[in-house]
């Protein structure tokens, strides 16, 4: 079966599994309009693959590269069983995204093409397809060095790019976990209320909790918080100087970046 049409199989069922959590299971009552949200965040993912940075053929030009990579890449060079090779070439793609997003918040210009994807002030499954195209192409674009570099096996660069798809809806999603299940999973995973955290208004909050698949990226180099208790209302989520962003339209959203950001942000 092609990666592509993998891809959009992976896509729908991780969107329908997450959606079901969230009608069962909301955390909390979300103030803005469903509909328009879901509209704006769908028009994103659209733009973004009609300027070609769309996940599916991200998959088949980093398989590409992969495949073209295994003669020559980092791995490909040391003395280790292909098991080996594929959970360091895992580790060091999730690795790789958790540098990009630190990359977003630190550097002035990416901060303000990410100021779309913070600007959501009511998560849910749809906050995971809510990113500028500009900011796909940087992080397409870092990924496939990586993979080049490293000559990460394709099979590793197609099973992390699915576990991150999935990661993407499930870490928005407005979904209530049992407080127990949260701590024990978060010790290997970030989950929905550790990257809530990451999604506060306030600054500080903002810059912690980068990691997308596994939680010890975070911990590691010291940006882990874990939050307020699961039983308390999380800090207000979204941007300060934009109210209310889950209302924002499309077209405002994608000319947001050039918008002069104060300069309390990074």
């Amino acid at each position: 079966m092609r990666a592509d049409r993998m891809w959009w199989y992976v896509f729908a069922l991780a969107f329908v599994a997450t959606g079901l959590a969230e009608s069962l299971l909301p955390a909390r009552v979300l103030r803005s309009s469903l509909t328009r949200r879901w509209i704006s965040n769908s028009i994103l993912l659209i733009v973004s693959s009609l300027v070609g940075v769309c996940a599916y053929e991200f998959t088949g030009i980093a398989l590409a590269f992969a495949t073209k990579a295994s003669s020559f890449g980092v791995l490909n060079r040391l003395p280790i069983s292909y098991a080996l090779r594929f959970a360091a070439g895992f580790a060091a793609f999730d690795l790789s995204a958790y540098v990009s997003h630190r990359a977003f918040h630190a550097v002035s210009p990416l901060w303000r093409i990410h100021r779309v994807h913070h600007s959501e002030t009511d998560l849910d499954l749809t906050t995971g397809l809510r990113f500028h195209p500009a900011e796909a192409l940087v992080v397409r674009g870092f990924s496939l060095l990586v993979i080049a570099v490293l000559g990460i096996p394709p099979a590793a660069v197609v099973v992390a790019g699915f576990a991150i798809l999935a990661q993407d809806f499930f870490t928005h999603a407005n979904v209530r976990f049992p407080e127990r299940a949260d701590r024990w999973l978060r010790l290997l995973i970030v989950t929905a209320p550790m990257h809530r955290v990451h999604h506060s208004e306030c600054v500080q909050e903002q810059n912690t909790n980068f990691a997308t698949i596994f939680s010890v990226w975070d911990r590691l180099f010291r940006t882990y918080n874990a939050g307020p208790s699961l039983s308390a209302d999380p800090s207000r989520c979204g941007l300060v100087e934009i109210a209310n962003g889950s209302d924002l339209n499309a077209a405002r959203l994608l000319i947001l970046p050039f918008q002069r950001p104060p300069t309390n942000n990074p």
